[in-house]
């Protein structure tokens, strides 16, 4: 079965390309602009979750609390993608699995999130 990620990036060329990028590693990408509610977030039943930080009405790490929060997406990896890297703000107030700094190169993507859906699931069996 293939692994289902859900992007979630306001700036129309980033989505597409990391949309690109994981579809033509057989992913299966559900692209969102914008958050719209955690009840759509969580009906989509991703293996793994790629949100902004900087998006228009709400931070990325704001998102990432609330899916950690809710049983049905607590275990579900989280990569935050930030311009800045280690930022103390983040580091202390987010349960992300991973802050990706941007840009970053698209194989570390691809690796990153090939392994936290494998542990993930090792972790969840």
């Amino acid at each position: 079965m293939r692994k289902h990620i859900v992007v979630i990036a306001d700036d129309a060329s980033n989505l597409e390309a990391i949309k690109a990028l994981l579809e033509h590693k057989g992913y299966v990408v559900s692209a969102l602009p914008a958050f719209s509610s955690m009840q759509e977030l969580a009906f989509l039943r991703p293996d793994c979750f790629i949100i902004d930080e900087w998006l228009p009405e709400i931070c990325g790490h704001a998102i990432c609390l609330m899916l950690k929060a809710q049983a049905q997406t607590k275990n579900t990896p989280v990569i935050l993608l930030s311009d800045m890297f280690a930022d103390e703000h983040l580091e202390n107030h987010c349960d992300a699995d991973l802050i990706l700094k941007t840009p970053f190169q698209p194989f570390n993507l691809l690796q990153i999130v090939s392994l936290l859906i494998k542990n993930s699931r090792l972790v969840h069996n």
